[in-house]
């Protein structure tokens, strides 16, 4: 019941270090995470891993992610998932599908809108469009200036 409470309360506020950051949470206790995360901060992203369900929760309620990464998709639990509490901000969502080697990323929400039914996408094809969404991400926050929430689309 806590979570449901910690859900309640979250308002995507908080400051961020730099508007013009990308922010990016990776939730998962995989290694393969790393490897994203590497990726990420090398394109000027901040990126902050939650290995656990409770630390996501309290993490969304103090500050606002650009971008979810997640190797969870919080089935099975008593805790909101993770498109409810994203839903109407301008997050973009990932989900993890586990396949015979590695993940294939599946978009579930793309600025805080339900996207179901987009494909999944393959390692090769996801990096690439992880990259497209950092360079539109910056050229939106240049354009809009620092007052203006970030953005991140997936074309």
């Amino acid at each position: 019941m806590e979570y449901r409470r910690l859900a309640f309360v979250c308002n995507f506020g908080g400051p961020m270090d730099d508007p013009g950051m990308i922010r990016v949470l990776l939730v998962g206790d995989s290694p393969q995470l790393l490897i994203y995360k590497k990726h990420l901060m090398r394109n000027s992203c901040k990126c902050e891993i939650a290995e656990c369900e409770r630390a996501v929760w309290e993490m969304l309620a103090q500050r606002q992610f650009d971008l979810v990464l997640s190797l969870h998709t919080g089935q099975g639990t008593r805790s909101p998932s993770l498109v409810e509490l994203l839903s109407g901000s301008p997050t973009t969502l990932f989900y993890a599908l586990r396949v015979e080697v590695g993940y294939w990323w599946v978009p579930i929400l793309r600025l805080g809108k339900e996207c179901f039914g987009a494909p999944a996408l393959r390692p090769s094809e996801f990096s690439r469009a992880i990259n497209e969404v950092i360079e539109e991400t910056k050229a939106e926050a240049k354009r809009n200036g620092p007052s203006t929430p970030l953005a991140i689309t997936i074309n």
